[in-house]
């Protein structure tokens, strides 16, 4: 059997192609000359903080960035500063290593338009024991330790808003819903059966939500335990349960 021939490419937009590697090396920094760069005063006793939190992270991120030291890290915030024109002082590397042990980090998120539209699922993380094909065919010598990660997604952006780490013995992790912010409108809950539980309807219809796989609305009466796979893409999908197929 003969080898497949790899294809061959041939650039014709030379000068686009030349513009796109050129700005692969492009660095643009913007500082927002109202960021809050000092810290505010605390209203609490003794010497409050020279720089706020984000200033820090400002820092920190531009370290992992570039994949420097902290001293490193300083001078070069500060150039930046120095380019810039903005009188904003940045303190050693003593005061980074010190704020990150305890910085609150913030990440921004984009948000959906309309109520979000929540998917939750959960992903089995073997800490120890053999893998599955191995202890199917010799049989696994010690028991497997397993732990579970609970995500909660955003159907638009993708984006994560809940996380949870629990031991394998939990089958659904209703604390999900308390990470997401209280003046955020929940639209619909999408999960598999392992969420279809008393705890979780509860908490999904106070927040005023509507569980659409194996779930009720708020105010309705819950469904059966079992759902056969017909009724249950019937219900995904509002469709007819005869007409499913």
């Amino acid at each position: 059997m003969s080898r497949a021939i790899p294809p061959t490419y041939k650039t014709k937009n030379w000068q686009a192609c030349d513009e796109a590697l050129k700005r692969r090396g492009s660095l643009t920094v913007w500082f927002n000359p109202e960021m809050t760069w000092e810290a505010a005063p605390t209203g609490n006793r003794g010497r409050r903080p020279d720089y706020s939190d984000a200033t820090i992270q400002t820092c920190l991120t531009l370290k992992v960035l570039f994949g420097m030291a902290l001293r490193q890290t300083t001078g070069f915030v500060e150039s930046l500063l120095g380019l810039i024109g903005l009188p904003w002082s940045v303190r050693d590397l003593g005061t980074l290593s010190r704020r990150q042990r305890t910085l609150d980090v913030t990440i921004p998120y984009r948000g959906s338009h309309g109520p979000l539209q929540l998917l939750i699922d959960s992903k089995g993380i073997k800490m120890e024991g053999e893998g599955e094909w191995n202890a199917r065919k010799h049989g696994s010598p010690q028991r497997r330790i397993w732990r579970k990660i609970h995500l909660g997604i955003d159907e638009e952006t993708l984006e994560i808003h809940a996380v949870e780490v629990t031991s394998s013995n939990v089958g659904a992790a209703p604390m999900l819903l308390e990470q997401i912010a209280p003046d955020q409108d929940i639209g619909t809950i999408t999960a598999d059966g392992a969420y279809d539980t008393r705890k979780c309807h509860d908490i999904i219809a106070d927040r005023g939500a509507a569980a659409v796989q194996g779930g009720f609305a708020r105010g309705a009466q819950p469904p059966p335990r079992r759902l056969d796979e017909k009724a249950l893409w019937a219900r995904r999908f509002s469709l007819p349960a005869a007409s499913a197929s």
